[in-house]
């Protein structure tokens, strides 16, 4: 018989063993240990639960040649050490009951017999009864030293050539400066709950953060994120059927790009939850654009049997015994909150971007004018097709009160093939501006409302691509760098796509650790939104794999400067510039959505009319 028909025929016996028990760790470890972040949470996780009041963290090349935590906090009799880094073995766990009632962060037996397992790990520790501290040292899970040992009261962990044994796991970890974002990151998410604890993070001997403690958790998000936005937090506090939450929500005028400015907290511990965030959609919603992210600090605290921690290796996901409940209380929480309070944007709060004026209209829409002035169409990537008859945007300033949108043809645009809107002549129909926002129009086939940033978004959108398919966009050069503070990960990932930035116009260079200097920036837009601008794309980048097609990448960059530039939801328009935005509508492609997706204008035809005032 044929083995091709027969596949089972080739095939052994294969024999059932039991693993070895470093290759059980190595596994354990990696669900666990992914990068050196993760290191962190479960020394720190466990120093807190030791009840330290200060902890201090060190590292150099990104945790990957160097990472030590040192606590306060209770301490590990000599005796025990031995046990400490043994699989399966803990002082947080008694009895299988015990698995419903987590008080703690950290439970888990084989956190540090993994990490022992892929890598030098050092501990000394010494209880406040002792004279003497005890030492243990393991390489590759096999214990080399201990013995006794002078050190204060508390616990020092020392992890040095994380994964040294375990080079395929070694080769995936990014950039030092991506890891230590990581790293800061992960110390955030610990030290947010906790504002009563110190904490203190030194890379390279350099000391990059220092959390004193505090009664205040204002200071620690301040300490953290900086005071751009506290003004706009509001607190939050609320006790019902057993679910504690607690917290600030920011306004809707402070948001972001991602959902990276959200802390969820259960019981003191960083979690991600689907119920929570769509509570969290929800309350925002018709509040904020859909692709934009509230910033929020949400603590919820919770009887742990009503709650299953142990549904992912590292306890970032849970299982809720009632998630109806949650899901309302948060939901009605935060609506609570909101409605309570005056949400109209202050001028201060960088994501405000209240409408332009006078001086400051006029130079936007020159810049924009001198931006697509001499636009010669170039040939698009495959996939981008050029329109036959391309417009020039032009926004001269002749007016001393405002300037005029105009939007000047290169030749008489003709209509799209299968539109039913046929270009605007001099006769045109006339136009109206709804609510600073709306554009209102006859059509012959009945009527067309326009949302006029939506169209306009779309417009620019169209042009930046067919400019950029010719080279690069027109920056400016800045007399004076404008520095953008950032996370280090962040950073690594603007520097990563350097040369597609220089395409888009952006010029960047390192300003230090957490901060990059802009250079040069897009001509078309106003340099007052460079913060807003780079920390929204660092935000996009970094989401992005490196790994994602570069015009995949340009589309979400033009996507945002084209927002930024449109006119915006508010600004008065005169006939002219509404008139010509209607105009171009039969000049761009898939002219009905935005790049968001959202639509630009809706059609209503003489039968919907005459139809809703029952004349038919």
């Amino acid at each position: 018989m044929n083995s091709a028909l027969n596949p089972d025929q080739n095939h052994t016996m294969a024999t059932i063993r039991k693993l070895p028990d470093l290759l059980v760790n190595k596994i354990a470890a990696g669900e666990v240990i992914e990068r050196p972040a993760s290191v962190v949470k479960e020394l720190v996780e466990n120093a807190l639960d030791a009840g330290a009041t200060a902890v201090r963290l060190a590292i150099e090349d990104g945790g990957r040649k160097l990472l030590r935590v040192s606590d306060d906090g209770s301490g590990i009799t000599q005796d025990q050490l031995l046990l400490a880094v043994t699989p399966h073995a803990t002082s947080k766990l008694q009895q299988e009951e015990d698995l419903f009632h987590i008080h703690t962060l950290g439970f888990r037996g084989e956190a540090l017999a993994s990490i022992g397992a892929v890598s030098h790990l050092r501990i000394s520790s010494r209880v406040a009864t002792a004279l003497e501290g005890g030492e243990i040292y393991v390489a590759g899970e096999r214990v080399e030293h201990q013995g006794l040992v002078g050190c204060p009261v508390g616990t020092t962990v020392e992890v040095r050539d994380l994964f040294f044994n375990v080079p395929a796991r070694r080769k995936f970890l990014k950039s030092a400066q991506t890891e230590l974002g990581h790293i800061q990151e992960q110390l955030a998410r610990l030290a947010l709950p906790h504002p009563d604890v110190e904490f203190e993070l030194l890379s390279g001997g350099r000391q990059l953060r220092h959390l004193h403690r505090s009664t205040d958790p204002r200071q620690r998000i301040r300490d953290l994120h900086g005071d751009e936005f506290l003004d706009d937090l509001l607190a939050i506090e609320r006790d019902e059927h057993g679910l504690r939450i607690t917290g600030f929500i920011a306004k809707p005028g402070q948001n972001r790009i991602s959902a990276a400015g959200q802390y969820l907290f259960l019981n003191g511990r960083y979690i991600r939850d689907r119920y929570l965030q769509h509570a969290i959609r929800e309350a925002y919603r018709g509040l904020l654009e859909p692709s934009r992210h509230p910033i929020l600090y949400l603590h919820l605290s919770i009887d742990p049997e009503q709650v299953d921690v142990n549904v992912h290796p590292t306890k970032i996901e849970v299982r809720w015994q009632d998630h109806n409940l949650v899901y309302s209380q948060v939901l009605s929480a935060l609506r609570e909150v909101l409605l309570q309070h005056d949400l109209t944007p202050a001028m201060h709060g960088r994501r405000a971007e209240p409408p332009l004026t006078g001086a400051e209209a006029d130079e936007q829409r020159r810049r924009i004018a001198d931006f697509f002035k001499g636009y010669v169409p170039s040939p698009s990537p495959a996939g981008w097709p050029v329109e036959s008859s391309p417009t020039t945007i032009a926004f001269p300033g002749n007016s001393p009160q405002r300037s005029e949108l105009a939007l000047e043809f290169q030749s008489p645009p003709p209509p799209i093939p299968g539109t039913s809107f046929p270009p605007i002549t001099e006769a045109a129909p006339p136009v109206i501006q709804l609510h600073r926002t709306y554009l209102v129009t006859e059509t012959p086939e009945g009527m067309l409302v326009i949302d006029q940033h939506a169209l306009h978004e779309r417009i620019i959108y169209d042009q930046l691509r067919q400019r950029i398919a010719g080279g690069t966009l027109e920056s400016q050069r800045l007399l004076i760098p404008e520095p953008v503070s950032l996370q280090p990960a962040h950073i690594d990932s603007l520097l990563h796509h350097e040369e597609l930035l220089a395409r888009l116009g952006i010029e960047l260079s390192t300003f230090g650790p957490e901060t990059i200097a802009v250079n040069a920036f897009p001509a078309m837009l106003n340099p007052a939104i460079i913060v807003e601008f780079m920390t929204d794309l660092a935000d996009r980048l970094l989401e992005a794999s490196h790994a994602q097609h570069t015009e995949v990448l340009i589309h979400e960059v033009l996507d945002m400067m084209a927002c930024k530039a449109a006119v915006k939801a508010g600004d008065p328009l005169t006939l002219q510039e509404m008139a010509t935005l209607i105009e171009q509508r039969h000049l761009i492609e898939k002219g009905s959505n935005c790049p968001h997706g959202r639509p630009t204008s809706l059609r209503f035809t003489l039968a919907d009319l005459e139809r809703q005032f029952k004349r038919t």
